[in-house]
């Protein structure tokens, strides 16, 4: 009897030393598992703000190459219209050089038959002298008029040189970043991106690791809902949407409630507390119900809590659709 009292004891002890073993080798693979979804998560993050970094450069580039290209559309239009000045301008000096060489033949021509005739037709030396003044001023305006016209089809010259220049500089813009290869960044990185979030939902931690409430409210959401427990509406939104958590765990909400990161719900700036919206991201849903207010960060209109995020894959910013709808026989 106490051979086998004795047995049962060690029996016992063994079953007691492997149950031990088993749960910290379970308890190391749990921290193992939640460490490496952590480490993918981060990696997520990090990605979402490289992708987000460089779709900005990328509508840089496109809005530089737009600037440039309009710019260029306008010295193109001017540079046509030096053209044409200038053609004017050259005009004007042909038509002027010829007036001018008339000008002076004549008075070489008729000065030198009608010297004679002034001399003697002329009522005094000074009356001489005034006709021929006259004759020379005419011809010295002419001239005026001719410098004139050289400086300005000079000026036009420079001016066109000026905007060949500036067209040559503006066109050697046009290159800048190379858009290609900025968009198949992009891609391979999107592409990782997915592999991530594909890995994150297959691995995600229970949503149940939350702590317990210290108190029980029927209307805190500690659970996953399920969907054919409610109706669906067709109002239909959709938007950016985020997520929150760490921070403002164990935090009242707008609603009065005590904010549990790990529970199915989420803020909306202005749909009714209680409102039960179904989320859905990359075919994937979850039903959460609005107990708080936000988001208060422009261009966004959902917040999630941090489990319902988890559920979904959601990391960072992203487009989701939403849709109201009502637990049934309410």
């Amino acid at each position: 009897m106490r051979r086998s009292r004795s047995h049962t004891v060690a029996r016992a002890f063994v079953a007691l030393l492997l149950m031990s073993v088993f749960m910290s080798f379970h308890l190391a693979g749990l921290n193992a598992q939640e460490a490496t979804y952590s480490s993918e998560l981060e990696r997520a993050r990090v990605l979402e703000r490289e992708i987000a970094e460089l779709e900005n450069r990328l509508v840089k580039a496109h809005r530089d190459w737009l600037t440039v290209s309009s710019r260029l559309e306008e010295l193109e239009h001017e540079i046509l219209d030096s053209y044409q000045e200038l053609d004017k301008a050259e005009l004007e000096l042909e038509e002027a050089r010829r007036e001018l060489n008339r000008r002076l033949r004549s008075l070489y021509i008729e000065g030198r038959r009608a010297t004679l005739i002034d001399v003697f037709s002329a009522d005094d030396l000074a009356d001489l002298l005034t006709r021929y003044h006259y004759a020379f001023n005419v011809a010295e305006l002419e001239a005026e008029a001719f410098r004139s016209l050289k400086e300005k089809r000079a000026l036009v010259k420079r001016r066109q040189e000026r905007l060949l220049e500036a067209r040559k500089e503006t066109a050697s813009l046009q290159g800048g970043e190379d858009t290609a290869s900025i968009e198949a960044i992009i891609a391979e990185k999107k592409r990782q991106l997915a592999e991530i979030n594909a890995s994150l939902i297959a691995s995600q931690p229970p949503a149940t690791a939350s702590r317990a409430p210290g108190d029980f409210n029927p209307n805190r959401v500690f659970y996953r809902p399920d969907p054919g427990g409610f109706v669906r509406t067709g109002q239909i939104m959709s938007g950016y949407a985020s997520w929150y958590g760490n921070e403002f765990h164990g935090r009242p909400t707008a609603s009065g409630e005590v904010f549990d990161q790990y529970s199915f719900t989420c803020a909306h700036k202005t749909l009714p507390f209680g409102t039960w919206l179904m989320v859905t991201y990359r075919g994937l849903s979850v039903i959460v119900r609005v107990n708080d207010r936000g988001p208060f960060v422009e261009g966004r209109f959902l917040d999630l809590s941090r489990g319902a995020a988890e559920v979904l894959g959601f990391t960072g910013v992203q487009w989701i659709d939403c849709e109201i709808v009502v637990p049934r026989g309410s």
